[in-house]
């Protein structure tokens, strides 16, 4: 009796179901991603180029009673997000000498590694685009905009952004603004939390929070270490009056925190644009990842570091084409096998009316390493 033997052909089409299946569905941006409108990070689908509509909320009185509403219609202001997805590729190469040597599948051994390139481009690729600004209609990587054009963002962007505790740190010129947060009365904390979402609130045209429950407002704000670090230590005592005292309170457990309708994630990656870890995003986002200034941009040469509370439309994905597998067995006559992996996406921060973000409200804190 023969053994039934799985076609080559149908093991690749199940590997990069699974592949696509993880790389949506895993990672830090995970439950805010998605093809519908209401999500933190819209993706839309199409290979050249993609134009997400976005949406402003209606804001006039309207008419009541016998009052006539014909001719007094209010215009729905909508603007293009346009994307234009592109290449991106990896591999994992070997010779047959090597691979002779261990008793492994080479798909199935290479399948963890392409699958965290992937993953950790596209979360790289989204803090970077949750970073850039918009100067005169132009969209700029944070790390390679200029002076001029930080400053030409942070006017446009006044009612939604936060330097420090206070508003009365904004003046509009950012070097400036971000000189304002010192390390003691501009650390993260709770009541910035709250602040933020207060300003996400009542931003003309709004921000759209990422979900309502029971009449409830929710936003989603990302960190990373040292600012989350602050924010749980401001909320610890809180968090002991207020939720169970046992191994089951937030105290004890890793994970996220909520606060004032803002869940807040930690992401450690944010830091390494700061820092000189190792983002990456590629060779193309050198300039605009090196968020390096931020390391003394503070008062006396202290480091700041960014909050993004999102709403919905935040940020676009464009996805040109899903994660592709392609195998390799031909080169040097079939002695130097490879697994690639071929995606083809665009991830952009959404801004209407020229320079103004869509759904996000930026924070800068006061975030020392050291204490």
């Amino acid at each position: 009796m023969a053994n039934v033997q799985i076609d080559s052909g149908n093991r690749v089409k199940k590997f990069l179901a699974d592949f696509f299946r993880e790389y949506v569905r895993e990672g830090r941006f995970s439950s805010e991603t998605g093809t519908s409108n209401d999500n933190v990070i819209v993706i839309k689908k199409d290979k050249k180029q993609i134009s997400i509509p976005l949406i402003a909320k209606l804001s006039s009185q309207g008419k009541s009673g016998s009052e006539t509403l014909r001719g007094s219609g209010e215009n729905l202001q909508n603007f293009p997000m346009v994307l234009t997805p592109t290449y991106h590729r990896n591999a994992v190469e070997y010779d047959k000498e090597e691979g002779d040597k261990p008793a492994f599948d080479l798909m199935t051994a290479a399948r963890p590694a392409l699958m965290d390139w992937a993953m950790e481009l596209k979360r790289d690729q989204t803090i970077l685009a949750l970073g850039a600004v918009s100067a005169s209609s132009t969209y700029i990587d944070y790390g390679a905009a200029s002076a001029a054009n930080h400053n030409t963002w942070a006017v446009a962007n006044s009612d939604r952004i936060l330097y420090g505790s206070t508003v009365a740190n904004y003046s509009g010129v950012h070097a400036t603004d971000l000189a304002n947060c010192d390390t003691t009365a501009d650390r993260a904390t709770g009541a910035v939390i709250a602040l933020l979402k207060r300003l996400a609130k009542n931003a003309s045209p709004k921000i759209r929070p990422k979900r309502v429950a029971n009449g409830r407002e929710y936003f989603v704000a990302y960190c990373d270490s040292y600012v989350f670090r602050d924010i749980k230590s401001d909320l610890q005592t809180s968090h002991q009056n207020a939720m169970p005292r046992s191994r089951d309170n937030i105290l004890f457990q890793d994970g996220d925190l909520e606060w004032d309708g803002v869940i807040i994630k930690e992401l450690p990656e944010i830091g390494d644009f700061i820092d000189g870890g190792s983002p990456i995003v590629g060779a193309d986002f050198t300039a605009g990842a090196d968020w390096s200034s931020l390391a003394t941009a503070g008062a006396s040469n202290t480091r700041v570091s960014p909050i993004f509370l999102c709403g919905q439309q935040a940020v676009g994905f464009g996805l040109g084409q899903a994660p592709l597998i392609k195998v390799d067995a031909t080169w040097d006559y079939g002695f130097q096998p490879g697994v690639a992996i071929e995606c083809k996406h665009d991830i952009d921060k959404a801004f209407f009316q020229s320079d103004i973000q869509h759904g996000v409200v930026t924070g800068w804190v006061s975030a020392p390493i050291s204490a």
